[in-house]
């Protein structure tokens, strides 16, 4: 598979997705056990607010960049509210990449965490 964009993932009955997840709650949880959590969206997303401990790496560009994706780690993925997220979920799953989305994406996520800063330290907003 090297075509991130076309990439729709396995579903199962009624549309439902069998995406391996995380949900916000429980992220700050799973980092602190080792879990590397890598945000997908766009520049001015990520300037605009991110987690302190996330690593960028733009949805197009995950394809060119499999090589820097651990098999022996675990990943959690995030965009703006899952959708991105779940197809580079999948995507790293079936290249056996142990990965999860972040459910409901940093729109959920900067609910419940007060890690989530703009490019300059400030708090951050969700764009």
């Amino acid at each position: 598979m090297n075509e991130l964009q076309d990439y729709e993932g396995d579903k199962v009955g009624f549309g439902i997705s069998n995406t391996p997840s995380i949900q916000p709650e429980k992220v700050e949880d799973f980092i602190e056990n080792g879990h590397l959590l890598i945000d997908v969206r766009e520049d001015d997303e990520w300037e605009a607010g991110h987690h302190v401990n996330a690593s960028h790496i733009k949805m197009g560009e995950i394809p060119s960049n499999l090589e820097k994706f651990e098999k022996e780690k675990n990943y959690i993925i995030v965009c703006r509210s899952g959708g991105r997220s779940a197809k580079v979920t999948d995507f790293l799953v079936e290249n056996e990449i142990n990965a999860f989305n972040l459910s409901g994406g940093m729109k959920k996520f900067s609910q419940v965490s007060t890690n989530v800063k703009d490019s300059l330290g400030n708090t951050g907003q969700i764009i």
